[in-house]
């Protein structure tokens, strides 16, 4: 029997080529063209699923953005713990070491990502992140799970500065476990309070915490099916 292949396998063919040749080559020296080529289909049809070459390497993007989601949604159906904002950081980084295009983009790498390093007018993913952390943020507080002595907007930009730094900073320490338990050291400093967690406030957050990563990530699921803006 002849194997079809699906609109949807042809998409992840075309964002397996520009994932991999971004890494290889930059996202400057890549062109339409050399995608095509190197997913085995004509130029048209890649512009059959992306309509532009920008959204195609913004879609390359959030794919990556969108293992790392599940990787978050893993970790707070295994434990609970895992909604504190220390421990997301920390997760988030050493899930970002594992993957060079995250990496690229974390560290704000215009060697590998060009302009969209830096331009967050091309990657939506800015603005929904944004939501989800403010939503996130508002439940911890409500239930005692960080301090309140700061206002929200202030916490929030504390906590993206040092995420920030650390990915910027070079070297890092001796290993990624280490660099990502100073990084948890650091936020949990900042925000959290320093008395142990109350388990039954955890268990109480975690579905709603939990739910809101499952909406980011249908929205961020939905946003890579598009062929993106005209």
């Amino acid at each position: 029997m002849r194997n079809l292949v699906t609109s949807h396998d042809r998409g992840e063919r075309i964002l397996d080529a520009a994932a991999d040749l971004v890494l290889r080559w930059g996202y400057k020296r890549v062109t339409i063209e050399e995608v095509a080529k190197h997913a085995g289909i004509g130029k048209g049809t890649v512009y059959l699923h992306f309509r532009s070459r920008i959204w195609l390497f913004v879609c390359v993007l959030m794919r990556e953005s969108l293992d790392l989601v599940d990787e978050l949604i893993a970790a707070i159906r295994r434990e609970a713990a895992a909604v504190l904002i220390a421990e997301q950081v920390r997760l988030t980084y050493l899930e970002v070491q594992r993957r060079p295009l995250l990496r690229a983009m974390f560290a704000r790498d215009s060697e590998v990502l060009g302009e969209l390093a830096h331009d967050s007018d091309a990657d939506p993913v800015h603005a929904w992140r944004a939501e989800l952390a403010a939503d996130v943020f508002r439940l911890l507080r409500e239930h005692g799970l960080m301090r309140t002595d700061l206002d929200i907007a202030i916490q929030m930009y504390v906590v993206g500065a040092v995420q920030t730094g650390f990915y910027l900073q070079q070297p890092a320490l001796g290993s990624p476990e280490e660099t990502a338990a100073a990084l948890h050291h650091t936020v949990h400093s900042a925000v959290e309070p320093l008395t142990a967690p109350d388990p039954d406030a955890l268990a109480a957050v975690a579905p709603a915490v939990l739910a809101r990563y499952e909406q980011f990530r249908t929205t961020l699921a939905a946003a890579i099916t598009e062929k993106g803006p005209a």
